[in-house]
């Protein structure tokens, strides 16, 4: 009989293998059973049960674990620190994974400090160019994005990107994520010459890294369409949705719900052009497709609703300001009176 250390690394060895080849609910019973031998031989303080800690923080996020698998990266990250040294690589590693996790529970601060340590000893060690330490700064720019802090953001972004075009070439298709991110912040910062040029180039690449039907791509469509019609090009504006449109109808079926958000982003362009006729009919098609998928109260169903009644107001129909301020009341209900939402709808009502 093999003795329990020899058993707990040989579990672990299996786990590992499962790991790789996405067998994720056997591996992660495989590095369970090695935790529980690693502690009952040499209590809870051993780099080993770090590694195990980890591997089953990794399975745990991935399968959506997200609290239990904070603890557990928890447990690793203190024992990296204590064995390994804050500076070590491996300690890195797992302030990364700490990140993630806690950047899927919402905890943004607390993710973004993670990854600022991790990154820390990434470029030490790893260098700018290292994989790595890309996916710790796109990370970073990621959280910063979404706070509002889109100077920060786009300064990590775009060194990433240089990483990137270092490690792979600057024609490399891989960067596509990357130019997307980008062109997003760009368009944020009011910027919608650059991003415009910035997202015609991402879509390029995606398109050549993930084909034109997948989700990326089209979404890089959908963001290219508004940037160009806030740059003020309407026509080339609505040939980006139109292409969106295909696709999307191509990929997901006529009735998704983000078929109903093109068709609604292709209405706004006939609307601020004045062609209310055309933007009624756009809204009206997202309505039904919202109504059918998402159900009557759902709050971008009342959105759909509100933006007919904009039209129908428009075109001088007396029940396109009745069907304005139904819309508005959902809304209201759906979202509270305090909702950014509510607040820009009811000022058209001003």
């Amino acid at each position: 009989m093999p003795e329990p250390r020899h058993t707990a690394i040989a579990l672990h060895a299996v786990g590992q293998a499962l790991h790789r080849r996405g067998q994720h609910a056997q591996a992660l019973a495989h590095y369970r059973r090695a935790l529980a031998l690693q502690r009952r031989l040499a209590g809870s303080v051993h780099p080993h049960t770090a590694s195990t800690l980890t591997a089953i923080g990794q399975i745990l996020h991935a399968q959506g674990n997200h609290s239990e698998a904070l603890e557990h990266h928890r447990q690793a990250l203190a024992l990296k620190r204590e064995y390994l040294g804050p500076g070590h690589i491996y300690t890195a590693f797992t302030l990364f994974d700490l990140g993630q996790t806690l950047q899927a529970l919402e905890q943004k601060t607390e993710a973004l400090a993670s990854f600022a340590r991790a990154l820390t000893v990434q470029q030490k060690l790893l260098g700018p160019q290292h994989p790595r330490t890309i996916a710790t700064q796109r990370a970073i720019a990621e959280i910063l994005q979404s706070q509002g802090h889109f100077a920060e953001a786009l300064t990590y972004a775009r060194s990433a990107l240089a990483g990137l075009q270092q490690l792979h070439g600057e024609h490399s298709p891989r960067q596509g994520p990357l130019l997307a991110s980008i062109g997003q912040i760009l368009y944020q910062q009011g910027q919608h010459g650059e991003s415009v040029a910035t997202l015609r180039r991402a879509l390029e690449h995606l398109a050549n890294l993930r084909g034109p039907l997948h989700d990326d791509t089209l979404a890089v469509q959908l963001d290219l369409g508004r940037a160009l019609h806030r740059q003020g090009d309407a026509r080339a504006a609505l040939v980006a949705f139109q292409d969106n449109l295909d696709g999307l109808r191509s990929s997901a079926g006529s009735d998704h719900p983000r078929v109903a958000g093109t068709l609604n982003a292709i209405g706004q362009v006939h609307y601020s052009e004045g062609n209310f006729k055309a933007a009624l009919e756009h809204y009206h098609q997202a309505l039904e497709i919202r109504q059918r998928t998402l159900g009557p109260d759902h709050w971008q169903t009342a959105t759909s609703r509100f933006n007919c009644g904009t039209a129908m107001r428009e075109l001088g129909d007396p029940w396109g300001l009745n069907e304005m301020q139904s819309a508005a009341d959902t809304l209201e209900r759906l979202l509270g009176p305090t909702h950014p939402h509510v607040l820009a709808t009811r000022s058209w009502l001003r």
